[in-house]
């Protein structure tokens, strides 16, 4: 399967394209121009990788938690590509990223995972490796982060809590997996959406203010 992944969930960009033979994994300095850099990211990782547009099996998004902004031109971009050319796209999280990331660095067992928000939360959820499974997402505060044993951060390190690093091969394997269930169609590509995004702090103000 030759899919094209796209990570949009922080100021840089991570893209991934990969196939049976292995994958190629690059990031890109994009800042605040990311939806203006879209395309070229698009041809410049199929033109690494040797492939057409046409040549792809699969379209491949990162649904967060991280910049809605960048979500939301990520996804917008994808389902539009998936619609008008009939291909699948599917779907990753940074949480099962992490928790396939460990497993393939040997860890069992309960674990949580936290990733901080704005300004003083944290997302947190929690597993038992080697499931991939993981609990709905909580809103925590980040200074509760560390307080339970063998936590792992998404991008984020204090006293209690590990970072765990977003590994290009855990993504390649989460990817081929055949059991991995692709959008397809109208409806379905069009519930791929940002599935947790980091709240603005307009957001934070309104939700205290209720």
């Amino acid at each position: 399967m030759k899919y094209l992944f796209i990570d949009a969930s922080e100021n840089s960009t991570f893209a991934q394209t990969g196939d049976t033979d292995g994958f190629k994994p690059r990031s890109f300095a994009t800042d605040r121009n990311f939806a203006a850099r879209i395309t070229l990211i698009c041809d410049e990782m199929l033109g690494n990788a040797g492939w057409s547009f046409s040549d792809l099996d699969c379209l491949a998004l990162c649904t967060g938690p991280g910049s809605l902004t960048g979500l939301r031109v990520a996804a917008a971009f994808l389902r539009t590509a998936a619609m008008l050319t009939g291909k699948p796209l599917v779907g990753v999280n940074l949480f099962e990223w992490s928790l396939q990331s460990l497993l393939n660095q040997k860890k069992t067992g309960a674990i949580r995972v936290v990733m901080p928000t704005l300004i003083d939360k944290a997302f947190m959820v929690e597993a038992t490796l080697p499931s991939l499974h993981h609990s709905n997402p909580e809103l925590i505060d980040r200074s509760a982060s560390g307080t339970h044993p063998d936590t792992y951060g998404i991008r984020f390190t204090v006293p209690g809590v590990t970072e765990v690093k977003l590994d290009p091969a855990a993504l390649h394997e989460i990817l081929c997996k055949k059991e991995l269930k692709a959008a397809a169609g109208m409806s379905e590509i069009l519930n791929i959406l940002p599935m947790y995004v980091i709240p603005s702090q307009a957001e934070r103000k309104f939700k205290e203010n209720l």
